[in-house]
């Protein structure tokens, strides 16, 4: 008999709250509708972006329409026009777009939105809840797993490197994962953030952690994202911060090892794609880099100088960086995504956070 998981999580930065509920089968659709209730709405706004599981927007649709007065907007379509949130309760569905928004409720459906834009701070929403169905997630293709977990190992490498051995024995190239370890890994990003926001609600200190490699990833997306798979630009985004750190002398080899291991097992690419333009990404690079980045001395220790958390990079360094990476041999991806199935009678190892209260 399949055991029903159950994940209760609170983060809180000054009077903004998110509020974290896992929950798995179709019975939670009556508990959803309960806390809909309990937000006495005269009007319901649902907000997509077109990943959504067709019967999950459909779900939450319906329970929003039997309490009130429901519209939808799909953010293919545009953004929300000016005035569409006004007098409604926002519901957002879907992945990383829909769920960056601000909004009363937000439903993500894949794991690299339930563990980043889901659990961002609500401004100017007061607090969000984040219903999280672990069997939808379970049931997404392989992919958006995959592509989830570079989100996981960017929280172990920045936040929390105890989990590391952990999150090396759970990650594999198959990416198919079940509730219980789905729900683990949400419990790792909730309580990573949770213990940073506490004291820097605005992500301007020890928060920025959360982003590490983001805008790097962000560079790389723009300039090799048609020959990226899901969750490629964030891994590339990440083992360039690692090199830059290690070429500036701030970190020892062995960080950018541990960086490497985990985003193998996990069978995101290691390697710039071929064909590259190597001049292009740098100069994307540079202007990522613009500001500062965030790079690391060791696992869980940001580099700081003179109280400064973003350290200045010029373009030759970022230049060898990239080299480096391209100079690999090989596509990047130590072991094929489409041949390396998970292995037969594996199990769920848990990654922490879902043994004490709230967990079942």
């Amino acid at each position: 008999m399949r055991r029903s998981v159950r994940l209760d999580r609170r983060i809180q930065a000054g009077a903004a709250q998110v509020v974290l509920a896992v929950r798995s089968g179709e019975p939670s659709w009556t508990e959803l509708g309960t806390r809909l209730d309990g937000l006495r709405a005269d009007r319901f706004l649902v907000v997509t972006d077109g990943t959504a599981p067709e019967d999950t927007l459909a779900g939450v649709r319906a329970l929003a329409a039997d309490r009130a007065p429901t519209t939808v907007h799909d953010l293919r379509d545009g953004p929300l026009p000016a005035g569409a949130r006004a007098g409604a309760a926002v519901l957002a569905v879907g992945g990383e777009h829909a769920c960056g928004l601000p909004a009363d409720v937000r439903v993500p459906t894949d794991l690299a939105a339930a563990c980043g834009p889901a659990l961002a701070l609500p401004r100017p929403v007061p607090t969000t809840l984040v219903w999280v169905r672990a069997d939808t997630l379970a049931a997404r293709p392989a992919a958006w797993n995959r592509a989830g977990a570079v989100a996981v190992v960017r929280h172990v490498l920045a936040v929390c490197p105890a989990h590391h051995p952990t999150l090396a024995a759970v990650l594999h190239p198959g990416a198919r994962y079940d509730e219980r370890t789905l729900t683990a890994l949400l419990a790792l990003c909730a309580d990573a953030r949770a213990a940073l926001v506490c004291f820097d609600p605005d992500e301007t200190g020890p928060a920025l952690a959360l982003g590490y490699g983001r805008s790097l990833a962000d560079a790389v997306r723009a300039v090799a994202g048609p020959d990226l798979a899901p969750g490629d630009a964030e891994a590339l985004g990440l083992l360039i911060a690692a090199r830059v750190a290690i070429r500036l002398g701030l970190a020892a080899g062995d960080t950018g090892w541990a960086h490497r291991e985990l985003l193998a097992r996990n069978g995101s690419a290691t390697a710039l794609p071929g064909g590259v333009d190597v001049d292009r990404l740098t100069a994307a690079l540079v202007a990522a880099a613009g500001p500062g980045l965030l790079l690391l001395a060791d696992l869980g220790r940001p580099y700081c100088a003179d109280g400064r958390l973003l350290t200045r990079v010029d373009g030759a360094v970022l230049r060898a960086a990239v080299e480096s990476l391209a100079g690999r041999a090989g596509t990047g991806v130590p072991r094929s995504r489409a041949a390396v199935p998970e292995p037969a009678g594996a199990r769920a190892v848990p990654v922490g956070g879902t043994g004490g209260p709230g967990a079942a």
